[in-house]
């Protein structure tokens, strides 16, 4: 159903005055809410739980890969699409990383 409404959607979306989202300043807020939202995520998961680097380090790999996508030097020899698929990914993973490893945490009976 998605992939039917969705271009639906964007067709409609100036129309219905969200327009803004098609704009290089919605996108760039975007992308930093979401990777702050990641960083206190990951960073709390560390201090608090595991103490556990890799997902730090997922994240970190994440929003670099994020970050060279948004410049047009490395986008003329990796698409952007393909770097911001794989930077969100690793995000991702570095999320599910660190929910195993605090649920993890939360049912073991040794003190950080």
């Amino acid at each position: 159903v998605h992939c039917a409404v969705a271009p639906l959607l964007i067709t409609l979306a100036p129309l219905v005055g969200l327009g803004f989202i098609f704009e290089e300043s919605f996108e760039t807020t975007f992308i930093l809410v979401a990777l702050g939202l990641a960083f206190l995520s990951t960073a709390w998961g560390f201090i608090k739980k595991h103490r556990s680097i890799e997902p730090i380090f997922l994240f970190l790999f994440g929003a670099a890969v994020l970050h060279i996508a948004r410049l047009e030097s490395f986008t003329q020899y990796i698409p952007e699409p393909f770097l911001m698929a794989l930077g969100g990914v690793s995000i991702a993973i570095s999320h599910y990383i660190n929910l195993k490893l605090c649920h993890h945490c939360d049912s073991c009976e040794h003190q950080h």
